[in-house]
């Protein structure tokens, strides 16, 4: 993951396809973009697939993918996003096995509770940390003054949610790991 202000950072697509997208992609990667979570729920195989051609082989091993795990191997892809509902419905066995077989497995959270139960995980996303800038009307889910306990062992907790560069400072004083940007990125 890249790091800004001494927090690591990700950067997740916009949710759908736009003209001239793997251009943009490519750019942020020469610009030093660390890790990209390519997040495309409308569920178009054949624009995924085309979009990822688009995107320098080069920086394959810095994506994450949330669909189309069935494209990993076809793209070199050893990161593996589980949006919550589709963690929750795959097999155990499964996510062990990708974690033990070297992928690199993310998935997103809404209770701070269930971490002890994902050691398989890399790193979950927590939010919405700030009121959303991508998702009008989606609220904070933290008090003010929210610190994220120190966990010495578990996947490692990455802050989503009206994150802008301004915010990383608080986040980072939040002891979360690392920040996801959405909107901050993505938003004109």
């Amino acid at each position: 993951m890249d790091l800004i202000n001494d927090i690591e950072i990700i950067v997740i697509s916009r949710p759908d396809y736009f003209e001239g997208e793997a251009v943009a992609i490519n750019r942020l990667f020469a610009d030093g973009m660390g890790i990209l979570h390519l997040r495309k729920p409308a569920n178009d195989p054949a624009r995924f697939r085309e979009l990822l051609s688009g995107i320098n082989p080069l920086f394959y091993s810095r994506i994450a993918i949330h669909q189309h795990h069935d494209l990993a191997g076809e793209f070199s892809i050893r990161r593996l996003h589980y949006p919550e509902k589709f963690r929750q419905s795959t097999a155990l066995a499964v996510l062990e096995g990708q974690s033990q077989n070297g992928f690199v497995l993310s998935s997103s959270i809404h209770q701070l509770s269930q971490l002890p139960d994902l050691p398989f995980l890399d790193y979950v996303f927590y939010g919405p940390v700030f009121n959303s800038i991508s998702k009008p009307g989606y609220k904070s889910v933290v008090d003010p003054g929210f610190r994220l306990p120190i966990r010495s062992s578990g996947p490692k907790v990455v802050a989503i949610g009206g994150i802008t560069n301004a915010s990383l400072e608080t986040v980072k004083q939040m002891n979360f790991d690392g920040a996801a940007l959405l909107g901050a990125i993505w938003a004109s």
